[in-house]
């Protein structure tokens, strides 16, 4: 046996062999692969889980606000976010610009809704008070002209399908209306497709990111249509 100190070069460090490394690095990718799906969905039920909790706490804000004026917010007129009047001069929400953290949604191009080119009020959940044609006009006048989908005869049976108010969040697909919704293509529709599926409910057992909005009227806690 050679003697270390006479011969040193018989002395050679501990390293891990080629193969070694291969096989640490594919089992270290083999476990992310396994977890960066599993976080992605813990991360999209907590999003959907603190919307339902705002939602809810809006709608309660509403019905106050309602309890005390005898009639319901008008629509915001161009974005249609929570009207403001929720918070002065009585605080029935302690905060209006809640954003809803699934706020991705195309407006028209390559517009976001998180661009800030168009604005902060556009990332907001969307409030959609029912009205018929008379009171459109009268509240377009006042600058508050409600969306299509708030108005009877644009959105057949609206009052039936929302009751006094819809709220909306884009839900993990991000989108608010479907650009290739096809009427007749889901059981939950308009007759006249107006709203382009917007009235799609969020549904987690399809998926954790799959097609829907997240919603909630005052006819239904889960956003299920009054109509049909």
């Amino acid at each position: 046996m050679r003697n270390p100190v006479t011969h040193p070069e018989s002395i050679r460090p501990a390293a891990f062999t080629l193969i070694e490394l291969l096989i640490v690095v594919a089992i270290i990718a083999i476990l992310a692969m396994i977890a960066v799906p599993n976080f992605l969905e813990a991360q999209t039920r907590a999003k959907v889980s603190r919307v339902r909790a705002e939602l809810r706490t809006i709608g309660t804000a509403l019905e106050s606000y309602a309890s005390d004026w005898t009639e319901y917010p008008l629509n915001d007129g161009f974005y249609n976010v929570i009207p403001l009047e929720l918070t002065s001069p009585v605080a029935y929400l302690t905060n209006a610009t809640l954003v809803d953290p699934f706020c991705l949604t195309k407006l028209a191009g390559n517009i976001t809704r998180n661009n800030q080119s168009v604005g902060e009020r556009v990332r907001y959940y969307t409030y959609t008070r029912p009205v018929t044609l008379a009171e459109r006009a009268l509240h377009t006048t006042m600058r508050r002209t409600p969306p299509i989908e708030a108005v009877e005869g644009m959105n057949p049976h609206v009052f039936e399908k929302y009751g006094r108010w819809r709220l909306v969040s884009n839900g993990p697909d991000m989108e608010y209306a479907d650009p290739n919704y096809v009427f007749g293509s889901e059981p939950v529709v308009d007759p006249l497709g107006v709203v382009q599926g917007s009235d799609v409910s969020y549904d987690p057992t399809n998926g954790s990111v799959s097609r829907g909005n997240i919603l909630r009227t005052q006819v239904s806690p889960e956003g299920k249509l009054g109509w049909p």
